[in-house]
């Protein structure tokens, strides 16, 4: 696939080598820097500013002393005319999902031995092959944490939101344990309005649903839980006026209580998820969770003026778990936070951030989250990129740091962006008066063997890897990656076209000009209902609506100015709600065939085969290469 923004890429980034040199990203351990792919030469060390932190801040404690800068590196970033994006030495996979509504099962339940990937200096396995994170060697589901390795196989069966079959009888199982589909289509949570992952050792494998694949609807999906791997799942909640409170209904969220040890969860990987449509945050890792990887996932259409009680919201992607690594993501269509990063230690890189209203990553300052009281922040961002769309504010640098603590360290280097100049440290905004003192010129965090591609190459690699089932995209997905392939498209306010009514009320007192009543969520710092209609529906006064002008909250209790007189004034027979335009909107929730195939599961799924994964494992990761 050609993209035109890929030629505009090349420019830039040329432009950016030329002036600061290409960017090598060590890693951890090793005595010289490693080379990113495509590059040649290690990088021309930048000379050391005054007041600046030691430059190299390399956590070897027995480092090369002299890097031995090339004095004359090539300034081509990309020598190879077809470097192979893919970091998976395996041959590349079938793309055809097999969208047969029948398809056979399983052509080979007794697979052969793992794929060859370098062994890790651990010893230990990732629980997805030739693949580095934090949190990446957790066993999930497998059961490879018991002396003699087990785990039970759920079989999916029903589309219900619960019983028997259902993706929830797996979830409130407990030990290891490996969901798997038989069927696809729409698992409709909008009832519940919460899924909650509260025990430990789960893998859900969206990759052995037969094709479309499966998506959850209606619900945040809440993770307290140690050990998960999620993979190939779409996750859309949507503006149901039934389900979860609006000012609180995240995508996906990874969430504990800090002062409850057992409820710290750790060891967590999401692999090509797709979330939108959160009305709160599309995606979050709290600050009570650690030692987590978000990897070839999109975070899409996060909706801006919808329930939430602030009004105009749509946030991305939130993290503030210490030890992440984002990598590979597609963040299109939000306001603001794609992402938010508030945690101290982080990894985001090769990311492609598009059509948000503000900026692309934000550090927010460590001192706003008394969680990390005590902490240095490092971070190390590269090989991102931050495209404009039809809402991007002309601001548009890649990163905004606001950081003011002592002693942090921020690494960001090769990293491309528009309509934004700073030729000092190319799209990077400095926000706080210490900002520049935390650059240094080596990632001052890392994870050996993690590689990384040259933000030239970022885009195409998103592209084409990033989402649940990339080889089999449902109709929501391949519209967002066609959007950002051609400059298309904008941050929504709803799923679908109509009039949202909400919130609705009892009238608890009312004047010639006002309205009050009982709703969640009412705030006086918020001014969601200002500038949208109200309307008398019921009781005395019934039929009437008015435009609010201000509002205000005693406890529960709002209070709606409105910008004419009542002709008749209600009382507490009547019942008022809100008026929420929907004119911009998503198109709608797709179909999803509901196909059936059985599984056959290998015949010994606990044995472990000669790569060290057990039979189980190594039939999931060929199923995943299968939708990828």
């Amino acid at each position: 696939m050609k993209h035109p923004i890929r030629v505009f890429i090349a420019g830039v980034v040329g432009l950016i080598f030329a002036l600061v040199g290409p960017g090598a990203i060590p890693s951890a351990g090793a005595a010289k820097p490693d080379k990113p792919p495509g590059q040649e030469k290690p990088p021309k060390e930048k000379p050391e500013k005054p007041g600046k932190p030691d430059p190299d801040p390399d956590p070897d404690p027995t480092p090369d002393p002299d890097p031995d800068p090339d004095p004359t590196p090539d300034p081509d970033p990309d020598p190879d005319p077809t470097p192979d994006p893919d970091p998976d030495p395996d041959p590349t996979p079938d793309p055809d999902p097999d969208p047969d509504p029948t398809p056979d099962p399983d052509p080979d339940p007794d697979p052969g031995p793992g794929p060859d990937c370098p062994d890790r200096p651990d010893g230990k396995l990732p629980i997805i092959p030739c693949t580095e994170g934090f949190g990446i060697t957790t066993p999930a589901g497998s059961g490879r944490n018991l002396s003699t390795p087990k785990t039970t196989v759920y079989r999916v069966t029903s589309l219900n939101a619960s019983g028997s079959g259902t993706l929830k009888a797996c979830t409130d199982a407990s030990g290891p344990r490996v969901c798997v589909f038989e069927v696809s289509g729409v698992i409709d949570l909008t009832e519940l309005g919460m899924l909650s992952i509260n025990n430990d050792y789960i893998t859900i494998a969206g990759q052995t649903a037969p094709s479309p694949g499966i998506t959850l609807r209606g619900a945040s999906i809440r993770i307290e839980a140690n050990d998960v791997l999620m993979q190939h799942i779409r996750i859309r909640t949507g503006d149901a006026l039934q389900g979860r409170t609006p000012g609180d209904r995240d995508g996906l969220y990874v969430i504990g209580k800090s002062d409850d040890p057992n409820r710290q969860p750790y060891n967590l990987v999401f692999d090509h998820i797709s979330v939108s449509w959160g009305i709160d945050e599309t995606f979050t890792v709290k600050d009570t969770g650690r030692d987590v990887s978000i990897l070839n996932s999109i975070v899409s259409e996060g909706l801006w003026y919808n329930m939430h009680p602030k009004g105009g919201h749509s946030k991305g992607l939130m993290i503030s778990a210490p030890n992440m690594l984002v990598q590979g993501n597609l963040i299109a269509h939000h306001d603001d936070r794609a992402p938010l990063e508030t945690t101290p230690s982080a990894i985001v890189v090769n990311n492609v951030t598009y059509n948000t209203r503000q900026v692309g990553m934000r550090l927010s300052p460590l001192s706003n989250n008394s969680a990390h009281d005590g902490k240095v922040r490092t971070t190390t961002v590269a090989g991102n990129v931050r495209l404009n769309g039809p809402d991007s504010d002309r601001d548009s640098p890649w990163l905004v740091i606001s950081e003011s603590r002592s002693g942090s360290k921020i690494y960001a280097e090769d990293n491309l962006c528009e309509g934004f100049d700073n030729p000092d440290w190319p799209c990077v905004k400095p926000d706080s008066s210490s900002a520049e003192s935390f650059r240094v010129s080596s990632p001052p965090l890392w994870l050996e063997g993690l590689k990384v591609l040259p933000a030239s190459q970022t885009l195409d690699y998103v592209l084409d890897n990033a989402g649940a089932r990339p080889g089999d995209r449902d109709e929501v997905d391949s519209r967002i990656i066609d959007e950002v392939a051609n400059r298309t498209g904008t941050i929504v306010n709803c799923v679908e076209q109509g009039t949202i009514l909400y919130p609705s009320a009892q009238v608890s007192s009312a004047g010639s000009s006002r309205v009050a009543g009982e709703i969640p969520d009412c705030d006086s710092s918020k001014t969601a209902y200002v500038g949208r209609t109200v309307e008398i529906y019921e009781g005395k006064g019934a039929g009437q609506d008015r435009k609010v002008t201000s509002q205000s909250c005693s406890g529960d209790t709002v209070t709606l100015n409105v910008n004419s007189n009542w002709g008749t004034v209600p009382d507490s027979s009547s019942r008022f709600r809100i008026h929420i335009p929907c004119d911009i909107n998503a198109g709608g929730w797709p179909d999803m065939a509901e196909n059936t195939r059985k599984l056959t599961l290998p015949s010994d799924p606990n044995g472990i085969s000669e790569s060290g994964y057990t039979n189980l494992e190594v039939w999931l990761h060929q199923m995943a290469k299968a939708v990828e």
